[in-house]
Order: structure tokens, then C-alpha cells, then sequence
């Protein structure tokens, strides 16, 4: 009986620490990229505000076939948002909604996962110009890991494991808007 009490004493004083930690953990994991683009501020914002072309740089929108796209509201627009529906093991379900337009500066985004996980994150478009036609085009994405799931954030980097999908995003949306600058020149 001594033995049961000395480890339902362990079991709690586990749960506890566990418990308080997540109180000093981070509820917000973020993953950022930049990358220079050889065209103006204006031209660039004018391509990714449409949620009809994210999925030109998007990498998860390529690796499933599958996926359909649909868009409410007037796209380019706060408050247009598209949903995705694909292969569960691959891009899941859920929703983008334009939530910030500062024309030539910002875009920003609301992101709902319906399915394989439930969760929220927000991205962000930000372009700072350079030069008169070099942008630097930083994406910022901030997933939202509440208490007490946050604990996972010691074990788990979301900047590890999707990192490197941004950057190739990032660098095919670099190719797509200079060809398509240089075609408009």
C-alpha cells in the first residue's frame, strides 16, 4: 500500500511540473523566411493578394493532386477567404482568410486546419523595397500551440519541419513574379 501512495505521490508530482511548465512554455511556434526579389514592391503585392495565386508558391498545394480550391468573397480583398479540401495524410482541410491589405507593404492571413489537425496559425506577407525594383519579401507564420498542447513545443519546432517548404515556396514565388515582370518590361 506504501508502495501504491509513494507512486500515485510521483504520478501527481509528474502531472504538476508538467502542468506548471506550460505556463512558461511559448504558445506560439514561428517560422521565417526571406528572400530578395528582383521587381517592385507594388508588382509583388499585387500577385500574392490574390489567394487564387498562392497556390503557384505554395509547396503543400502541389504535393496533393487531390486538392480542390474554392473562393468566397471578391478575391484580392480583406475579408475573401479560400478553402482546400484534399488527401487527409497530405494538405487536409481548412480555410485562408485575407485579414490585412497595406498596398505595396503588407498582406496578411488568417489560417483555419479543419482536418488531419484542428488548429490556427496567421501568415504574413511583409515587403520592404531595397531599391527601386528589388523587394525583400519576408513570410512569417505563427502557429498557435495553446496551453496545455504547447508543452509539445520542447520536442517539436514547426521552423524544423516545415522551414524548408517556405524557403522553396519563397524562391519559386521569386521565379513566377520576376518571369512575370520581366514579361511585363
Amino acid at each position: 500500500m506504501k508502495g501504491l501512495r509513494l507512486f500515485l505521490f510521483f504520478l501527481l508530482a509528474v502531472i504538476l511540473i508538467v502542468a506548471g511548465m506550460t505556463f512558461f512554455l511559448p504558445v506560439n511556434q514561428k517560422i521565417q523566411r526571406t528572400v530578395i526579389i528582383n521587381a517592385p514592391a507594388n508588382i509583388i503585392f499585387d500577385e500574392l493578394k490574390k489567394l487564387e495565386n498562392f497556390n503557384h508558391y505554395s509547396v503543400w498545394g502541389q504535393q496533393d493532386s487531390s486538392v480542390t480550391y474554392s473562393i468566397q468573397g471578391t478575391d484580392g480583398t480583406v475579408g475573401a477567404s479560400t478553402s482546400w479540401k484534399g488527401d487527409p495524410s497530405v494538405s487536409g482541410e481548412g480555410s485562408i482568410s485575407i485579414t490585412e491589405l497595406i498596398p505595396g507593404r503588407k498582406i496578411g492571413h488568417s489560417i483555419k486546419f479543419i482536418s488531419p489537425r484542428k488548429g490556427n496559425a496567421t501568415s504574413v506577407f511583409n515587403l520592404n523595397s531595397k531599391e527601386e525594383k528589388v523587394t525583400e519579401v519576408e513570410w512569417l507564420i505563427t502557429i498557435s500551440t495553446p496551453r496545455p498542447k504547447n508543452i509539445f513545443n520542447l520536442f517539436f519546432s514547426f521552423d524544423k519541419q516545415l522551414g524548408g517548404d517556405v524557403e522553396t515556396g519563397l524562391n519559386a514565388m521569386k521565379a513566377g513574379i520576376e518571369l512575370l515582370y520581366r514579361l511585363e518590361e
